[in-house]
């Protein structure tokens, strides 16, 4: 899930924290660009990340946000988790 929450870094931080304490939440980082706060969500199927990503869009200070789901066969190359940052 990609977040804007106005550019103010301790805001997007704060925002990152918060993101972690949802039990679906593996990873949330504040980080400069386009977003303000990147957060990588697991679950058993589309329905629970649903209703994950739409409990953290009830955080205060999201201004918009845009989620992209990963294709389950990317899962069963042989190249996934090779990624140029992943060594």
């Amino acid at each position: 899930m990609f977040i804007k929450s106005g550019g103010k870094v301790p805001k997007a931080t704060r925002l990152a924290a918060e993101l972690k304490r949802i039990p679906s939440v593996s990873e949330a980082y504040a980080v400069f660009g386009r977003f303000d706060v990147v957060a990588f969500f697991e679950g058993k199927d589309v329905r629970e990340l649903f209703r994950s990503v739409s409990e953290a869009t009830k955080l205060e200070g999201i201004m918009t946000s845009e989620s992209v789901v990963e294709v389950q066969e990317n899962q069963e190359t042989l190249d996934y988790g090779k990624g140029p940052f992943l060594g």
